[in-house]
């Protein structure tokens, strides 16, 4: 049989299998689960517990008598902003500190005027720059994924690899670098891999799986179907039913990739933007910008674009408040780069040479 509370009147907030009032008292409970330990004799663990916070300190489930000079939580411990030699840092406290130290980016302490923190590793030149654990000169070099390379023109991340974007014999798809057989620049990516002229690469927004080609089999999304058994709309399938008439079959999605798109085309108009709203015949962008890589000219659109999207079926559900690339006809993913304006910047780079 399960115990329910109910608070009236002052009592009227519930902690834990207790009612308080929140005027006079405060609640105290763990943010989050954690293992089991033994408290000093002045801190006491407490799940869901009633205290006065006159006379004790909650931090993160943990009571604690109160110190006019220790007001602050770090984690589960308390400390004061002026107490002498101690840091917090992510929630850890740490004590025995020399004066003028900060806490890193991955949360370690450290004097910035005695050197620089890359990552947990301490190197003894102040004021230099990271590239993983190591340092490196960002006026030489390039850091792509923790490792570093030597820079140049037309020099680009590609994983943790760097690579010159105008080598027609390289490609990089989601960050892996291949090194193309011969001039290949209809060479395809599929995710990760190389397409071959005997595979097929169905895609949806969040995957692009390899196949093997059939005959009878198309895709629908990231799924290669059998056009005999199922239909597909939007990238979702439909069983056939015998007896009725379906929709034709789609060839494939027309959400296609950027990053298989030859240069010639890809120094042609696209437009940029996110998408407002969808419906069965349009879809309206916002926020649009227009890219001409071979003039190395970018604008913005001063009002909506709305995309004509007749054939619904053909393309797949886009997710609004997301950024694509289009053109007049067709909706691209980007490439595989963090964010747009590293796609753009690739576009200008590439089309620049």
């Amino acid at each position: 049989m399960s115990l329910h509370v109910h608070s009236t009147g002052p009592e009227s907030s519930i902690c834990g299998s207790r009612c308080y009032n929140p005027i006079e008292s405060c609640c105290c409970e763990k943010e989050q689960t954690k293992p089991i330990r033994l408290s000093p004799p002045d801190q006491t663990d407490a799940v869901a517990t009633v205290y006065d916070p006159n006379e004790s300190i909650c931090c993160n489930g943990r009571l604690s008598r109160l110190k006019p000079w220790m007001d602050q939580c770090c984690g589960d411990e308390p400390y004061g902003l002026a107490q002498p030699g101690v840091l917090c840092c992510n929630n850890t406290l740490h004590k025995d500190r020399e004066d003028g130290e900060q806490c890193s980016v991955s949360g370690h302490p450290y004097n910035p005027a005695k050197g620089t923190m890359c990552g947990s590793q301490f190197h003894d030149s102040p004021g230099k720059h990271c590239c993983g654990s190591q340092l490196y000169n960002p006026k030489d070099e390039i850091c792509c994924n923790g490792q570093s390379h030597p820079s140049g023109i037309n020099i680009h991340c590609c994983g943790a690899q760097a690579y010159n974007i105008s080598d027609p014999l390289k490609k990089c798809c989601a960050g892996a670098l291949h090194s193309l057989q011969g001039d290949r620049d209809d060479s395809q990516c599929c995710g990760s891999s190389l397409k071959s002229s005997k595979e097929i690469c169905c895609k949806s927004e969040g995957k692009e799986l390899l196949y093997g080609t059939k005959k009878g089999f198309q895709c629908c999304g990231q799924d290669y179907y059998n056009t005999s058994l199922w239909s597909c709309c939007s990238g979702r399938l439909s069983p056939v039913h015998p007896t009725g008439k379906t929709k034709s079959n789609i060839t494939e999605s027309r959400v296609l990739s950027l990053v298989n798109v030859n240069k010639t085309r890809l120094c042609e108009k696209f437009h940029i933007g996110v998408v407002e709203s969808v419906s069965l015949s349009s879809t309206v962008f916002s926020s649009v910008l227009e890219i001409q890589g071979g003039n190395v000219r970018v604008k913005h659109w001063p009002s909506t674009f709305i995309l004509k999207t007749p054939d619904y079926c053909s393309y797949l559900i886009l997710t609004p408040g997301k950024t694509y690339f289009f053109d007049e006809v067709t909706i691209f993913t980007g490439f595989n780069h963090d964010s747009v304006l590293q796609s753009i910047h690739f576009i200008l780079s590439k089309c620049s040479q």
